[in-house]
């Protein structure tokens, strides 16, 4: 028998319309997936550069397996470390620009478990509104003094920090915010950080691969001391590393609980991730990224055109913003029977009154297809 709060908990949620639930969906391609038994366009995955399904990547997971096993049978301070593990590390480094790099488990495990690491109850965190989920339980997990300011609002952290006295302080945020699409002011953030003398961590997880000189991110050492970026997105695979100095790495390795207490990630997945890295340098990712932001841009603007509100989006994730729950469910619905996948986000996820259709569009993604989701969403909004 169920105990009565969690009986009550699930008849909240269903009142609500906020219940969530599992669907077998079968991936065709970076841009279809097969849902019940339809054939689907996929405006809702992280896939930014269609790799997930790349040869290369699948390549050299097949060929790390082959020569380390299906899986790494310990934590990293156990036996779970190889040379190859060591080597992928320096290269995520040196592509993001940081002295060293350590690989977790996954973004949420290295944003949980970094912060908690690097903060206490000494230290002061300032954190914005809109970030993500895992960097809030970081903080809360820290046992610091956990404040929240306002999406953006650049002018009351500088009065939170202002009022915080001289004690150790941490401030954390996401680059790029994965339900809106638009990006925080860094270079601002790093100089409120400097002026404070505060440590700032950036989770760089929708910016990493997909924005920045060759892929690289947005979260450089100019602009932060700690980023987490994750290969589970534009990478195409899944994990996570956290890019910061060696010395910080040093101080990661033995208190990061996250990574100490994990077993380390399947050669295959790091398999992966050493292509992807590769291939993110080449000529032919710079032209699908340019692709992309072109088609995200079209998209906005069309969705703009036909009375939406798009928020301040300035990325690859385009919110078409509904507001009411139940209006956004059916929405989503809609689209799919138009052959459209675009997910509703309900609260908790987002604020009460924001409920929204998130559109991510990735490589893969032809004009024809932007064009038919402006049209579908043309006919849904017009009935």
């Amino acid at each position: 028998m169920l105990p009565d709060f969690i009986v009550k908990a699930m008849e909240d949620v269903e009142s609500l319309g906020l219940k969530r639930t599992l669907r077998a969906a079968e991936r065709r391609s970076p841009r279809e997936i097969v849902i019940g038994g339809r054939r689907l366009i996929d405006f809702s995955s992280n896939d930014y550069m269609a790799l997930s399904m790349r040869g290369e990547l699948i390549e050299r997971a097949c060929e790390w397996t082959r020569r380390f096993g299906a899986g790494s049978a310990a934590s990293r301070l156990i036996s779970g470390t190889t040379e190859a593990c060591l080597l992928l590390e320096e290269k995520l480094a040196a592509w993001k620009g940081f002295e060293a790099a350590i690989i977790l488990s996954s973004g949420y495990a290295g944003n949980v478990g970094a912060i908690a690491a690097l903060s206490g109850r000494s230290r002061t965190i300032f954190a914005n509104k809109l970030n993500h989920a895992s960097l809030n339980q970081g903080c809360l997990l820290s046992g610091g003094e956990f404040k929240r300011y306002a999406h953006c609002d650049w002018d009351r952290l500088e009065r939170m920090l202002a009022n915080a006295g001289e004690g150790d302080k941490l401030i954390v945020s996401d680059t790029v915010f994965s339900m809106d699409g638009d990006i925080a002011d860094l270079a601002r953030l790093r100089e409120t950080a400097e002026r404070h003398h505060a440590l700032l961590y950036l989770d760089d997880a929708h910016g990493s691969g997909v924005l920045g000189e060759h892929g690289h991110g947005l979260a450089t050492p100019a602009l932060c001391d700690v980023a987490l970026s994750t290969f589970s997105k534009a990478l195409g695979s899944f994990g996570s590393c956290v890019c910061c100095s060696r010395a910080m790495k040093e101080y990661l390795v033995n208190h990061c609980a996250s990574f100490i207490f994990s077993t380390a990630l399947p050669p295959a997945v790091l398999g992966a991730v050493d292509a992807a890295i590769d291939l993110l340098r080449t000529d032919e990712m710079e032209q699908a990224r340019a692709a992309l932001f072109r088609r995200a841009d079209f998209l906005r603007n069309g969705l703009r055109e036909l009375g939406f509100d798009t928020g301040k989006s300035e990325t690859m994730i385009v919110p078409l913003l509904i507001g009411e729950t139940e209006r956004t469910t059916e929405f989503s619905m809609r689209l799919q029977e138009e052959g459209i996948l675009g997910v509703a986000i309900r609260p908790p996820t987002v604020p009460r009154g924001t409920a929204r259709i998130r559109l991510s569009l990735n490589a893969a993604h032809t004009d024809a297809d932007v064009e038919r989701l402006l049209e579908a969403v043309r006919r849904i909004a017009g009935r």
